[in-house]
């Protein structure tokens, strides 16, 4: 028998079968490979949601380290570092005082009194706060990071425990809210001295928003079509703090009421007329738009910072650090002294122009941030002598040999600022990161603060670390 007979002698079912068989297994392979392509991708999702998960919770721990070592930094600035500062400052006063005393005996060359007079009243301030970053690194860093910051001090890192991370890492930034306008001073139930508060308050913005440098804040109509003013925008910033419904007037004669048409918004609001409760909050005041915050947010705050509560301004604790500008502040509160009756032109004209108290503002600021002021007296004294501000060696020496001394007073400035080396409210920035996750958290701190709930598990131990007044994390 052949095999062509056998072939003959095969059904045709048989070769039907056959090509079911093939399509069954084809359509097996296709569903099998399907069904692994999603359990590979659903793997992969929840293996990534782990992922992220994990990396969330580091980061909002390495977040939480950074916040409570920039309490442990501020405490430390205050129990320690301030103490000393405070002596070293009265030691640096008592031997100036000794060398302007032989300065006026011996006349000497020009060069030593203008060295002199560069150097009499300067501070001695040293922030620990200001070096948060760096001090981080100790523990946030790498092995490498952290070995590089020991050499720097003489340290050898190597064999100390718990310095370095081998993954994440965190930072914080630290500032001082005594340094700002406070917007809550004079909030509340209206009375005669919460209305001479305000009238150190509204002179203070109208003097912050006075330079030229702002006209375009005030001459474009907002998103609603509405044109607000200085004046306007410094009024309606104290009617939203206050319990009553009248326009604020420093004269207290106003008759009028406070109506900013809050209620004629696309989404309809009341005025608050109580203390703001955040610095967001400003946002919702009228005439205050995104670039108003942008431009003046840095000088505002709404946590008590004075403990007298006269609304004045902490000069001392000005600073250009942590990428700050306190040159607009300074100049509003040199220029509230000019501004304070509108009826009286000022004692110097130069308070009110842009190119002479700018530049000497600016130095003040930088003065600042290096060591600080040990008095009124001392920025008195370089607004009525900047030729001698500076160094001969100094890059602006000739800029500032240009420029005429400004008259003002000591005695005006108090009106409505005091220098204070010691802070009492901090503003911690705390970041964590993790992966690809990053955390961050803004704490307000109140050092000077009770607690006000009672039933915290250590009231005491809560007071010394500082009270929290703002806790936000995102």
């Amino acid at each position: 028998m052949s095999w062509r007979f056998l072939l003959k002698e095969i059904p045709g079912n048989r070769q039907r079968q056959r090509g079911v068989a093939l399509l069954v297994v084809i359509t097996w392979i296709a569903l099998m490979v399907a069904l692994v392509g999603e359990f590979t991708y659903g793997t992969t999702v929840d293996a990534a949601q782990a992922a992220n998960a994990r990396d969330e919770v580091r980061a909002h721990y390495m977040a939480l380290s950074s916040v409570n070592l920039s309490r442990l930094l501020i405490k430390i600035q205050q129990r320690f570092v301030d103490p000393v500062m405070s002596q070293a400052q009265q030691m640096l006063n008592s031997f100036m005082g000794g060398a302007n005393g032989a300065n006026g005996a011996n006349s000497g060359s020009n060069k030593d009194n203008s060295a002199g007079s560069a150097l009499g009243g300067m501070g001695i301030s040293l922030r620990v706060t200001d070096y948060a970053g760096t001090l981080m690194g100790f523990f946030s860093g790498s092995k490498d990071e952290v070995a590089g910051l020991g050499s720097l001090i003489g340290i050898d890192t190597t064999n100390i425990k718990g310095l370095g991370m081998s993954s994440g890492r965190f930072d914080a930034e630290i500032t001082s809210e005594d340094g700002k306008i406070d917007l809550n001073c004079g909030s509340g139930v209206p009375n005669a001295d919460a209305h001479t508060k305000q009238i150190t308050v509204f002179r203070l913005l109208n003097a912050l928003m006075y330079s030229r440098r702002f006209d375009r804040l005030f001459s474009e109509a907002d998103t609603d079509g509405q044109f607000t003013t200085r004046i306007d925008v410094a009024r309606a910033l104290i009617d939203w703090a206050d319990q009553d419904e009248q326009g604020f007037a420093i004269d207290g004669t106003s008759a009028t009421g406070e109506d900013y048409r809050y209620d004629a918004q696309r989404d309809r609001y009341r005025a608050h007329d109580d203390s703001y409760y955040t610095t967001d909050e400003i946002k919702m005041v009228r005439g205050v738009s995104d670039a108003f915050m942008e431009a003046f947010e840095p000088a505002l705050t709404v946590y008590a910072t004075d403990p007298n509560r006269t609304c004045k301004v902490n000069l001392g604790a000005i600073s250009n650090k942590n990428g700050g500008d306190c040159t607009p502040l300074l100049m509003g509160v040199i220029r509230a002294t000019a501004l304070s009756d509108p009826s009286k032109p000022p004692t110097d004209s130069a308070i009110l122009d842009d190119q002479r108290l700018y530049p000497v503002a600016s130095l003040l600021c930088d003065r600042a941030s290096a060591a600080g002021f040990d008095s009124l007296d001392s920025i008195v004294k370089v607004l009525q002598n900047p030729q001698t501000a500076v160094m001969p060696d100094d890059p602006r020496y000739k800029t500032f040999q240009s420029l005429s001394p400004i008259d003002i007073k000591a005695a005006d400035i108090g009106n409505y600022a005091y220098v204070k080396t010691t802070s009492r409210v901090y503003r911690i920035v705390a970041t964590g990161e993790a992966g690809r996750v990053k955390k961050k958290i803004t704490v307000i701190v109140d050092t000077g603060r009770r607690p006000e709930n009672y039933f915290t598990l250590n009231s005491m131990s809560e007071q010394g670390n500082g009270v929290i007044q703002y806790w936000r994390e995102e």
